[in-house]
C-alpha cells in the first residue's frame, strides 16, 4: 500500500532527535491511514489506540523540541510553544469527541493533521533551524552547532519520496555533533 505521507529528506532540520521524532509522527499518520482504510473488526479499537499514541507522542515531542530550543535563546520560543499548546488541545478535544460518539475519524481529519505537520516543520521548525545555523555562523564558537555525517537507518512505516539521492525506503538519520568530536 502506498504511504499516506512520504517524508522528504529536505524536511530534515539537522537535529537527529527532533528529525527522528518528526519521522515517527509521520509513521503514526501512515498507520492511522492504513487503519482508516481497513475493514477489520478491530479497526475502531486500533484507531483509538493509535490516536492516543499520537497524542502522547506529540506531547513528548513538543516537550523535547521546546527543551532543545530553550538554551539557544530562540526569540520565537513563546510563539512556538503556543502553536504546540493549540494543536495538543485540539487533538485532545478531538479524541474526547470520538470517545463520546460526537465525532468520527475521517480522511479529511487525517489530511488536516498531515498538512499541519508538514506546515509546522517547514515553517516554524525550519525557522528555528535557520536561527541556529545563523547564530552559529555569527559566533566565534562555530562548533556549537555543526551538522555532520549522514547515516542510514530504517524507520518503520515511513517511506521517503524520491528527492535527490534519497530514494531508499529507509529513514535518513542526520546526527548533530560538536565539531571537536569529528577529529
Amino acid at each position: 500500500m502506498k504511504p499516506f505521507l512520504f517524508w522528504r529528506t529536505d524536511w530534515l532540520l539537522g537535529f537527529d532527535e527532533i528529525d527522528q521524532q518528526h519521522i515517527h509522527l509521520a509513521g503514526l499518520l501512515n498507520r492511522l491511514f492504513n487503519v482508516l482504510g481497513s475493514d477489520s473488526t478491530g479497526a475502531n479499537r486500533e484507531l483509538h489506540q493509535l490516536l492516543i499514541e499520537l497524542v502522547e507522542t506529540t506531547r513528548r515531542h513538543f516537550h523535547d523540541e521546546e527543551a532543545f530550543m530553550q538554551p539557544s535563546g530562540y526569540p520565537q520560543l513563546r510563539e512556538h510553544h503556543r502553536e504546540h499548546a493549540l494543536l495538543l488541545a485540539e487533538l485532545q478535544e478531538f479524541i474526547r469527541e470520538i470517545e463520546e460518539g460526537r465525532r468520527h475519524f475521517t480522511l479529511q481529519t487525517l489530511i488536516a493533521l498531515k498538512h499541519w505537520q508538514i506546515d509546522h516543520v517547514l515553517n516554524s521548525d525550519m525557522a528555528f533551524a535557520d536561527f541556529v545555523r545563523q547564530s552559529a555562523a555569527t559566533t566565534k564558537d562555530r562548533s556549537a552547532w555543526v551538522t555532520v555525517a549522514y547515516e542510514w537507518r530504517p524507520v518503520e512505516g515511513v517511506k521517503h519520496s524520491p528527492v535527490g539521492r534519497d530514494t531508499d525506503a529507509a529513514g535518513l538519520n542526520m546526527r548533530q555533533t560538536n565539531a571537536s568530536q569529528r577529529k
